[in-house]
């Protein structure tokens, strides 16, 4: 009997959800993560503040509108506050925008495969993801994408996880061909992506998502925001935590676009690193490394098993991520850390594969 009322107590589509699984946070020190993107810099001066304001005010609730960010995001984006919304993590932004644009049973359309997350939340919306293939060499499936006519499409750009950037025109044409919203995900764009930010302007349906996870190595803060009209952006904010941002987070992100110049100096180092680790994944290895305008690659070894080798690298205390899913388990994705990280990387690659 008691079995029985159990399941009961949650929702049936919760019952047989898919959780999305986030890739593996090792224990100790040690470690090379090259598994989730992460920034390996942050600027210090971003830290003192932080400390800073770790103060007797942590008693009383944060800025519900964030309001000095906001002021630093529309002054170094050009896009009015009003049409600013941040939240815990991109990942809350795009709840929101499900959660305001999809019902039960609407579709939700992206390319297959990207961010597993995407489907995840549709399912606990009780919405319909529908994935469109990617082209052979990651193209984005403009006309697929079109055809589904979703009320909410979903765009990563750079696309994850192949890195593959897309030109402003084939993401212009989906946001021309959709009447539904459009949310371009952003996550990677400092790392040589081109913005879809123009649009705004030509393009009521468009949502163009950000983190400071990546970029801003911020990925232990939690802080995400988002760019679009003022219509769309007010309907977030009705549906949002009332105090979804706290204070230490919003101090941090003001401190880290404080430090613009520095991150980009270091992202475009971390480009070149990207660069150099793609050429020797092609010349010392012979793997087929896909072009990446993102912290990371999509690389696939030729002649030996990626989950081996993945497993073979953990013991050695480096961390990879693999895909289980089709087109992604014949590859690793391998994110850019530090030069020491990378190169130590080379190095213990070379005695597995050896």
């Amino acid at each position: 009997m008691s079995g029985s009322r159990s399941a009961s107590l949650v929702r049936p589509s919760v019952e047989v959800l898919n959780a999305y699984v986030p890739g593996e946070q090792p224990q100790g020190d040690g470690w090379i993560k090259l598994n989730t993107n992460e920034n390996w810099f942050v600027a210090p001066s971003v830290l003192a503040s932080v400390a800073k304001a770790a103060t007797a005010y942590l008693r009383r609730y944060p800025d519900p509108v964030f309001s000095e960010l906001r002021a630093r995001l529309e002054a170094r984006y050009g896009v009015p506050a009003s049409q600013i919304i941040c939240g815990n993590g991109s990942d809350e932004i795009l709840t929101l925008l499900i959660r305001a644009c999809a019902g039960e049973g609407d579709r939700i359309a992206f390319g297959e495969p990207s961010y597993s997350l995407y489907e995840t939340l549709a399912q606990i919306q009780n919405a319909a993801p529908v994935g469109v293939p990617m082209g052979e060499a990651w193209e984005l499936p403009v006309d697929g994408l079109i055809a589904v006519g979703a009320p909410l499409t979903l765009v990563t750009t750079p696309h994850a996880p192949s890195g593959t950037p897309f030109a402003l025109a084939d993401l212009e044409r989906v946001a021309a061909g959709l009447s539904g919203v459009v949310a371009f995900d952003e996550a990677y764009v400092d790392f040589g992506g081109k913005s879809a930010l123009e649009f705004l302007d030509r393009h009521p349906n468009v949502v163009v998502v950000r983190t400071m996870s990546k970029a801003f190595g911020l990925a232990g803060v939690r802080l995400g925001y988002a760019f679009g009209s003022a219509h769309v952006i007010d309907s977030l904010y009705k549906i949002k935590d009332s105090y979804n941002v706290d204070l230490l987070t919003q101090v941090a992100g003001c401190a880290a676009l404080d430090a613009w110049d520095e991150y980009a100096a270091v992202n475009l180092e971390t480009a070149a690193r990207r660069d150099r680790v793609a050429d020797a994944l092609r010349g010392r290895f012979g793997w087929h490394v896909w072009p990446s305008a993102t912290n990371f690659v999509l690389a696939t070894p030729l002649d030996a098993d990626a989950v081996v080798i993945a497993r073979r690298l953990k013991t050695e205390r480096i961390l990879v991520r693999h895909f289980g899913q089709e087109r992604l388990n014949r590859s690793l994705r391998i994110s850019i850390g530090s030069e020491p990280e990378m190169n130590r990387f080379l190095d213990v690659l070379e005695q597995v594969v050896g």
